[in-house]
């Protein structure tokens, strides 16, 4: 008789365990990032302590969607000796300097760079050849990896898309409007900081070539000539190599420029507009 009673027990609590293995189903529809901020009709902020080429075109990189709330324990280690993590750093920025090296870059290394609410680097590069025979102009201030997704784009993309130019000029420069400025996006007043203020972007704006005249970002939809073709190749191309990449088209913000920046999202994404 008592084995009888038991055996309802043990029928309700094998049904009772009958739950998804892995608990409930994550959704299948994450929300994309935000479009473009549309430029702000604000004046530009005054200087910060820090801030070089505060002027230089105003840029309007994508928000970042923000990170999930954590809890519980961190995938980091419990404590790290400083010496460690300085190690880590230095090992990181010399494989990267050796990679500029192997494109022919010419660059220095300079002191850290600090601003006002989190702008600055701790490792700044300053550029004076981008890739072999190629200069960057003017004065740069920059993280190494931002100089080598630069670097790579330069060789990798706008070489070949020169090629294709009538006669096969050489490509001798490219210039920028900024690359290190401690300032928000679009130069407003308020609101996330610009990617160019911890040396993560760059904006160029012409590219030079030493037997023909220089090609420069402009609204160009519709031209139908080879220089907007070369400015669709080259911009399509900084895609691989760059997470953001905004310019004529996204908003007038950036009618004169292609804004480049390796910001890291979540998943990957990448943002060209």
């Amino acid at each position: 008789m008592r084995r009888l009673l038991a055996l309802p027990v043990l029928l309700v609590v094998c049904m009772g365990s009958e739950l998804p293995e892995n608990g409930p189903i994550p959704d299948s529809n994450p929300r994309r990032p935000a479009s473009p901020e549309t430029a702000v009709p604000h004046p530009a902020p005054a200087p910060s302590p820090g801030m070089t080429n505060p002027d230089g075109p105003a840029s309007a990189e994508a928000a970042t969607p923000s990170r999930d709330q954590k809890t519980g324990a961190s995938d980091e280690p419990a404590s790290l000796p400083e010496s460690a993590v300085a190690k880590a750093d230095e090992t990181a920025l010399a494989h990267c300097e050796a990679q500029l090296r192997k494109l022919g870059a010419v660059f220095e290394r300079q002191d850290s760079v600090r601003g006002d609410k989190g702008c600055g680097m701790d490792a700044t590069y300053s550029i004076d050849q981008i890739i072999r025979g190629v200069s960057l102009s003017p004065a740069s201030q920059m993280r190494c990896q931002t100089a080598l997704a630069l670097a790579n784009w330069t060789d990798k993309v706008v070489l070949p898309a020169t090629s294709g130019l009538p006669d096969k000029p050489r490509l001798a420069a490219i210039n920028h409007g900024s690359t290190y400025a401690c300032r928000r996006r679009n130069n407003s007043a308020t609101g996330k900081l610009s990617e160019h203020a911890t040396g993560n972007a760059i904006d160029i704006m012409e590219f030079g070539f030493s037997d023909r005249k220089p090609i420069g970002i402009s609204p160009r939809k519709g031209d139908g000539d080879i220089e907007e073709a070369f400015q669709r190749a080259v911009r399509g191309g900084a895609c691989l190599h760059f997470t953001t990449v905004l310019g004529p088209g996204t908003n007038a913000a950036h009618a004169n420029h292609l804004h480049l920046d390796i910001i890291k999202r979540k998943r990957g994404y990448r943002l060209c507009q």
